[in-house]
């Protein structure tokens, strides 16, 4: 597998230099111009950059990306370009980010989603992962009048799939209009409202009309629906849980600041 150093080194160049003056001379890989370069900084570039394991072998190819990023950056110093106003005003926002970053971390390690609050939100959303699903068919055209007629039909005998088949303008026609399993709220109101309100095995008697046309529907089965098992969604659980505690934390910091917003 042929390695992309050359990529590597473009990328490498955009990002920040960590280097402390101060070190442990066994974690010191190299020295450019008295300036170390350790090997957490080794370990780091392997990280940050999501090296392979044959990647990250080659330490020779990743000191020297580590070196040519040390000359670029003691260049930049050289040039003063840390005192100019637009990298000043750059590096500013670089350093707001890394704050706001370490502080959502320490607000999170200082309350920390735990297992019996997951445990708690699934069963709160247990409810809405176990709704009532549909196996449903449906015809669509683009007029009442065309509905209508098809209601018609099928109060003389005609076949749902066949008429569905023949004269609905859905994607669904070819399969006689199935639309498969789903839940009510996965469809648009008015179909969602028909669907919920049918009886197995009944077709709708009168045509109901969406922003996609008009639609005769053929309920066909119900079940209840069956919610993923604990461990499945865990993941989800506490990302969705840590985005509440950082709402939580942020409202707390808004109670106690003054912000004066200014109108033009």
């Amino acid at each position: 597998m042929k390695l992309q150093w050359k990529i590597l080194t473009a990328s490498a160049l955009c990002v920040a230099l960590a280097v402390p003056v101060m070190a442990a001379p066994t974690d010191v890989v190299a020295t450019v111009n008295g300036r170390n370069i350790l090997q957490k900084d080794v370990d780091g570039y392997i990280r940050d950059f999501k090296l392979t394991p044959e990647q990250a072998q080659r330490r020779d190819l990743i000191i020297n990306e580590l070196i040519s990023r040390e000359l670029v950056y003691q260049d930049a110093l050289k040039q003063k370009l840390d005192k100019r106003a637009d990298v000043v005003a750059e590096l500013d926002q670089v350093r707001v980010k890394i704050l706001l970053n370490a502080a959502v971390r320490e607000a999170m390690l200082a309350n920390p989603v735990t297992e019996e609050e997951m445990k708690k939100e699934y069963q709160a959303q247990l409810p809405k992962m176990q709704q009532q699903e549909y196996k449903a068919r449906h015809i669509l055209v683009k007029t009442e009048d065309e509905a209508k007629a098809l209601i018609t039909a099928l109060d003389r005998g005609a076949d749902f799939s066949t008429l569905a088949n023949e004269k609905s303008i859905d994607s669904s026609a070819q399969a006689g209009g199935d639309l498969g399993w789903f839940p009510a709220g996965q469809m648009v109101e008015p179909f969602a409202k028909a669907v919920s309100s049918m009886k197995k095995g009944s077709y709708s008697k009168s045509p109901v009309q969406t922003q996609f046309g008009w639609h005769v529907i053929a309920l066909d089965d119900t079940r209840q629906g069956q919610a993923p098992d604990y461990e499945s969604i865990k993941p989800q659980l506490q990302n969705f849980l840590q985005q509440r505690h950082i709402a939580a934390y942020l409202d707390k910091l808004r109670s106690g600041a003054k912000v004066d917003l200014k109108t033009k």
